[in-house]
């Protein structure tokens, strides 16, 4: 009896607790701040925010109110005063105190009470994230670029104390492969600093493009290093470089924001524009194509992606040349890093040529991987040399020994590239392929984007959220990992409603992993607020991907035949705006392909665009060619009212046992000013 009463008294028990543990992180998801705060109370009541309210502040910490005021006056009319502190006067108030304890350089205190909010930190970056979770705690509306009629601005009564994980909480934009504009990045920038995102690492150099303004060099941004070549059919604004004032004005509005940002020139592979241009810098003769191009046509130049010629690591033309670029690089970027690359070098093109050869015997070099080691060295002196830290992918940790222990590695390369890195004691960040590449498929291998299917894996948004840096890591090891970064290589997603549905929401996951103890994490606790934050997306005209991504309609044995017939589907929800349309037909499954001899897009029956290449819709998912199984059209001129229509010619090949997807994907020509309706 007394053995019965115990166990009902020890059930109860834990009834109990799992309630309120369900109940504690039920009341957590209520407040949906991403990235997850390192503590929070909740208590009852809100402040509202009216015209009245004033705001105050104690020290020249101007600038990052200020913007958060611009925010709250273009949604709600409300134009807030700023005034210097007084505790006894109700409103908002920001409090700069750099001698505050126990709170770290990057956090904040925030106590929200019916008649007062409170900030304090000891830095203008506590205060400044401090004003996005004020944001983030508002509702999703103050992000219109309008004002909205009759809103209702509260935030709940809540006691949080906050501070980041990691000092590296990125996200690098590949503007090589594909060129963004200006516009496209600060809009970037924008939603970084909402999730409190520091870092923006800038590919600015790679074998489809050089795109940054050097004035010593000026071949370096003409148009043969810059422009894709007018056979690829690539929409103009693809091709392009900054300039350096437009770098500037791109510094400046990041550190506005709170974030640094490191440019990547990346050296000595992937240095097929300024070898065109400066052929002397070239390990051999090899200039064809004479022209930049999209990735994709790589193999059909060169039979594989990577360039057949190198920066000449025995040439001292080549290191002048590296000095005066980063000279100009380094006058540009205020931060501490300068990344080099120093990835995917093909070392067979070296051992080719018996100049190499021959210096190498000379300079004691017996393998291409210490050459590889020695152009490391030189490059990381130099950017050392003004300064500044040097920084390469983990692929020049193949000779460690020999390897400048200030030179700091971006651990890409596999499970245990972060491992690599520290154990040989260099600061690393962590940014492996999986599941940190985000132009990997994020559902399953027909996830119905238009990401690079090629990867053997696929990055989930659980996955992504689920990465631990420091896992099976030591104590020593841990300090030296400087945070976590994601990846957007843009091969593929090329458009910027494609990039988009490949970075989010998976870039908010990264946000929390970057910011929040991992102690604090939990996925279903964070699928709750993320459901909360697709409303705040929607407002800021940021595309995100939805389950099935594209796919509109499917294909099976009971809707095809041996012979062509028509296939006509409704595409009208799709068609929101003018831009450009990319359909594709992915096969699935069975025994058989899909024949495509053809596709129109039509409005109320009436053609409009056509596309009538031939295709076969199969199994194949590299990225070694061109796929056919896409079609490009463009809406030129939408109308809301009309219906729209595809109609393609098909048939299945040598049976009717074929299966797949039929996607449709329409990308504004104006980026960020609609976005697709749920």
């Amino acid at each position: 009896m007394f053995y019965i009463k115990k166990t009902k008294q020890k059930c109860l028990s834990i009834i109990a607790i799992l309630l309120l543990s369900y109940q504690l992180e039920a009341q957590e998801s209520r407040f949906a701040i991403i990235p997850k705060p390192s503590e929070m109370i909740a208590q009852n009541g809100e402040f509202s925010l009216n015209p009245q309210t004033l705001i105050y502040i104690n020290k020249e910490n101007r600038s990052e109110i200020q913007e958060f005021v611009k925010l709250i006056k273009t949604a709600t009319g409300f134009d807030l005063k700023i005034e210097q502190e007084n505790a006894r006067k109700k409103g908002i108030h920001f409090v700069l105190d750099q001698q505050l304890k126990n709170v770290p350089q990057e956090g904040y205190t925030l106590d929200i009470k019916s008649d007062n909010i409170i900030v304090k930190a000891a830095s203008a970056t506590g205060l400044y994230y401090a004003t996005q979770t004020l944001r983030q705690l508002l509702p999703s509306t103050i992000e219109k670029q309008s004002i909205v009629q009759n809103g209702l601005w509260t935030v709940p009564n809540l006691s949080i104390t906050d501070a980041p994980r990691y000092h590296w909480r990125g996200y690098m934009q590949d503007a090589s492969r594909t060129f963004y504009s200006v516009d496209v990045i600060k809009k970037y920038l924008d939603v970084m600093a909402l999730y409190k995102m520091n870092t923006f690492h800038w590919h600015l150099t790679d074998d489809q493009g050089w795109r940054i303004e050097i004035k010593k060099y000026p071949k370096l941004t003409s148009e043969k290093a810059t422009v894709f070549h007018h056979t690829t059919h690539q929409p103009a604004e693809r091709s392009g470089f900054y300039t350096q004032e437009q770098i500037k004005e791109v510094v400046a509005y990041a550190k506005a924001r709170h974030i640094t940002i490191v440019p990547e020139i990346d050296v000595p592979g992937h240095s097929w524009p300024n070898i065109l241009v400066y052929p002397e810098l070239g390990v051999n003769q090899n200039s064809y194509p004479n022209h930049v191009f999209p990735f994709v046509s790589s193999w059909g130049y060169w039979g594989n992606q990577f360039t057949p010629n190198t920066l000449d690591p025995t040439k001292e033309i080549v290191y002048q040349f590296l000095d005066d670029v980063f000279t100009e690089v380094v006058g540009l970027f205020p931060g501490q890093y300068i990344h080099f690359g120093g990835d995917e070098v093909r070392h067979d093109l070296w051992e080719k040529e018996p100049h190499v050869t021959d210096f190498m015997k000379k300079n004691n070099l017996k393998t291409v991987t210490e050459l590889q080691s020695y152009f490391v060295k030189r490059v990381s002196h130099i950017i050392s040399s003004k300064g500044r830290k040097p920084m390469g992918w983990n692929d020049i940790l193949v000779d460690a020994k020999n390897l400048p222990k200030e030179t700091a590695i971006m651990s890409w390369l596999g499970a245990d590239a972060i491992k690599q890195a520290v154990k040989n004691g260099f600061e690393s960040v962590a940014t492996p392929t999986a599941p940190m590449y985000f132009d990997i498929t994020q559902a399953d291998r027909d996830d119905g984007t238009m990401s690079d299917l090629a990867y053997g894996n696929i990055n989930t948004i659980a996955r992504v959220y689920q990465y631990d840096p420091s896992q099976g890591l030591s104590p020593e090891e841990e300090k030296l990992i400087l945070g976590v970064q994601a990846n957007q290589w843009t091969a593929l997603p090329q458009e910027v409603k494609d990039m988009n549905v490949q970075n989010f929401p998976r870039l908010l996951a990264v946000a929390e992993t970057g910011w929040t103890a991992q102690s604090k994490k939990d996925f279903s606790d964070f699928s709750l607020r993320l459901d909360q934050h697709y409303d705040r997306l929607d407002e800021l005209k940021v595309d995100y991907y939805k389950n099935g991504g594209y796919t509109v309609a499917k294909w099976s044995p009971a809707t095809v035949t041996e012979q062509f017939k028509e296939m006509t589907i409704d595409v009208t929800k799709k068609v929101y705006t003018t831009g450009r349309v990319q359909a594709g037909f992915f096969f699935t499954g069975g025994k058989n392909f899909l024949e495509i001899d053809g596709v129109e897009l039509l409005e109320n029956g009436k053609v409009i665009a056509v596309d009538d290449h031939h295709a076969l819709a199969d199994k194949f998912r590299g990225t070694n060619k061109i796929k056919p199984f896409f079609y490009n059209f463009e809406v030129k001129q939408y109308h809301p009212n009309a219906t729209y229509t595809i109609r393609a010619l098909v048939r299945s090949v040598g049976g009717t046992d074929s299966n797949g997807n039929f996607t449709f994907n329409l990308s504004p020509y104006q980026p960020f000013t609609v976005s697709e309706p749920r």
